[in-house]
């Protein structure tokens, strides 16, 4: 009898242990699945100070459109609201099934505030029709979001940190972006990306390479007190409006060259202790202001090629 008994305890310590990892016995956990099932069902999406167990998959969901033969769009009508989550699995926006790729668009708004994401974070071809907020997230793996088009008036991803790399390659911004006080301990990338407001990346801390090159700045850039601790680049780049990058310190080379600044370029009381390189770049506005730009013995300006706007001509060094 006590050896029946001693079985069944440990049959059902057994079934126990194998349902510890799913959203209903996870301490104030959600399955992602169960999110899934009310997006089909049409419920708004607000979940907050909750554990997402499980690939929470967009493109999982029942309604979607065809565009082609090979690509179908997931469509996500109502908002979608996580604050103050956790997630432990994958968050995708983009798959595939039977060779058809799926990619979401995204109807309203995406909110993202204060979470945690454990695993890849993967966004790329996704479209969001209104505003997006990832202010304060955490990205602890990948973070994707290339060629992405966001439409919406504005888009926070105020004091978001990132401990690999961050890509937002050739996307598209509608509105005006937000990466204030961002923390990138990887690589940062927004090759190619269409800024088309104020694009805010003041206090920005950036330990890996940064790259803007081909990025098109159809308003301000602004780069404030920034700080990048790796190569900085920002070639074959155009900004119309005003370019800030006062009070930044580059501890590494920093390449703007081939580039066209049609605004003021601002390097007051920046810092450059390595190759800080203008080579070929037009300055439509003449020389940048230098009040207090300091070259450090182990930096070195290159300005071959440069053209400075003087009188509405050109001065060539």
């Amino acid at each position: 009898m006590k050896k029946q008994l001693t079985s069944i305890l440990v049959i059902l310590l057994m079934v126990t242990g194998c349902r510890a990892n799913s959203g209903e016995t996870t301490n104030n956990g959600i399955d992602a699945g169960q999110i899934v099932n009310n997006i089909n069902k049409g419920k708004a999406v607000v979940v907050q100070g909750k554990i997402v167990t499980g690939d929470l998959d967009f493109t999982a969901i029942k309604k979607n459109s065809i565009f082609s033969s090979s690509l179908r769009i997931a469509e996500i009508g109502i908002p979608v609201t996580f604050i103050d989550c956790i997630f432990l699995g994958r968050v995708t926006a983009n798959g595939q099934k039977d060779k058809v790729a799926i990619i979401t668009r995204f109807g309203s708004s995406v909110t993202f505030e204060a979470c945690d994401f454990r695993n890849e974070a993967d966004f790329s071809n996704c479209t969001v029709e209104g505003m997006v907020n990832f202010t304060g997230a955490i990205f602890r793996e990948k973070a994707l979001f290339n060629n992405v088009t966001f439409k919406g008036r504005q888009v926070y991803f105020t004091a978001f940190s990132s401990e690999k790399l961050f890509s937002m390659q050739e996307s598209q911004i509608d509105g005006s972006a937000d990466f204030f006080k961002g923390k990138v301990n990887g690589k940062l990338s927004f090759q190619s990306t269409d800024f088309r407001g104020t694009a805010r990346f003041s206090d920005l801390d950036c330990s890996g390479k940064s790259d803007f090159s081909l990025a098109n700045f159809r308003n301000d850039a602004l780069f404030t007190y920034a700080s990048f601790g790796s190569d900085f680049r920002m070639t074959d780049v155009h900004v119309a409006g005003r370019l800030d990058l006062i009070s930044v310190n580059f501890n590494s080379g920093a390449w703007l060259t081939n580039a066209v600044f049609s605004g003021r370029v601002n390097l007051t009381k920046s810092v450059v202790r390595a190759v800080f390189d203008m080579s070929g770049s037009v300055f439509m506005q003449g020389k940048p202001v230098t009040e207090e730009f300091t070259i450090e013995k182990t930096g070195q300006l290159i300005t071959k090629g440069a053209k400075f706007a003087v009188l509405n001509e050109f001065t060539i060094e």
